[in-house]
């Protein structure tokens, strides 16, 4: 989904919004905000919407990386901003593809997600089975939970648990190594999931930006967030 804008442009590169798992472009990055904020910042706005997710309801057998990387071909170089799973999808298609990108913002990308195989499709089948139950799995907070966020969104239950089931490929902390962008990432004090000292670690030309008091969830819709965020992509390159 692409948001033209009209006003003069600060940078030529579009800035390409990838979402977390439940949501899409428009719940999480127009309804909060992000979208007109980066506009009226003189930004062209592009939003890829995760497998299964949104526009790409039927792409549930596609790679979220792959997604996003056929989006950036078009524009030559661009910054791109992700959150949780968009976030790795993100630092994905940067590792692979690292002239592509010129600037990247992380949100909500915990070191556990790489070191624990949380994306492993084992370590998932109870929320997968959980979204695709016709009974409210009650005793699965977490489903509970993200059942609200799809509903909320639009999207179709099965589609993202068909997303979740599939295989994909994933980053490493080698491939984190070859990123040449310019990255923040933005962790919150009070994730659950903990904190991301090793995918800034790894990544070379990182900064970090930790917001006290706030959960996974909150980190994209926390003012401080995307005040840090805007202000990073929208910094002139050197």
């Amino acid at each position: 989904m692409t948001t033209p804008n009209s006003r003069n442009s600060s940078s030529e590169r579009p800035v390409i919004l990838i979402h977390g798992i439940a949501t899409n472009t428009d719940a999480l990055w127009r309804k909060t905000g992000w979208v007109d904020s980066l506009e009226a910042s003189g930004r062209t706005v592009i939003g890829v919407d995760l497998p299964g997710h949104g526009a790409s309801k039927d792409a549930v057998d596609r790679d979220a990386a792959d997604l996003l990387l056929e989006e950036v071909v078009k524009h030559g170089s661009v910054d791109a901003i992700g959150f949780s799973v968009g976030a790795w999808a993100l630092l994905l298609a940067a590792s692979e593809q690292p002239t592509a990108f010129e600037r990247i913002a992380v949100l909500g990308a915990a070191d556990m997600v790489l070191t624990g195989g949380m994306q492993a499709e084992a370590m998932q089948r109870p929320l997968i089975e959980a979204l695709r139950s016709t009974a409210e799995p009650t005793d699965n907070p977490m489903a509970m939970m993200l059942r609200g966020m799809i509903a909320d969104a639009g999207n179709d239950r099965d589609s993202v648990a068909d997303y979740l089931a599939a295989s994909k490929r994933f980053a490493t902390v080698e491939g984190l190594a070859a990123i040449t962008a310019a990255t923040v990432i933005v962790e919150g004090g009070a994730d659950m999931a903990g904190p991301s000292d090793l995918v800034a670690q790894s990544i070379p030309n990182s900064e970090r930006v930790v917001i006290e008091g706030v959960d996974h969830f909150e980190i994209p819709i926390s003012a401080e967030c995307r005040s840090a965020v805007e202000s990073f992509v929208n910094r002139p390159s050197r």
